[in-house]
């Protein structure tokens, strides 16, 4: 019951990421319309770098590390099949722009990684 009640909030925190003080510096500093290929390690830090404030450093840490290995193996935003990739919005996806697909799938990695490094002793 624990690792999922820190699941939830670990997904709530994600949502709430750019929420902050620093909201107009957000958007000033996105690196998600910039890049091109798989995600950068700069747009997946982007939503842990608060993380670790909450959740602790090591969750952090095993967060972006395990959000960095999904997104090398998904690949480019902009050539992947949304189907192939869980919680992505299929019907959406092709709509969106670059921006917005690498905004998405970031937070799509992310949350895939939570309950790996929620569980006791997997991070």
């Amino acid at each position: 019951m624990k690792a999922k009640t820190g699941s939830v909030v670990l997904s709530l925190l994600l949502l709430c990421v750019g929420c902050d003080s620093s909201l107009p510096g957000w958007f000033r500093s996105s690196p998600f319309g910039t890049s091109s290929g798989a995600l950068t390690e700069e747009e997946i830090r982007k939503f842990t770098s608060n993380i670790s404030e909450t959740m602790g450093e090591e969750i952090a840490m095993c967060l972006a590390k395990q959000a960095m290995a999904r997104a090398e193996q998904i690949g480019d935003p902009q050539t992947l099949n949304p189907e192939t990739v869980a919680l992505l919005p299929v019907e959406q996806w092709d709509s969106l722009d670059r921006s917005g697909k690498r905004l998405i799938l970031t937070q799509v990695v992310i949350n895939q990684a939570i309950p790996v490094c929620t569980q006791a002793g997997d991070h």
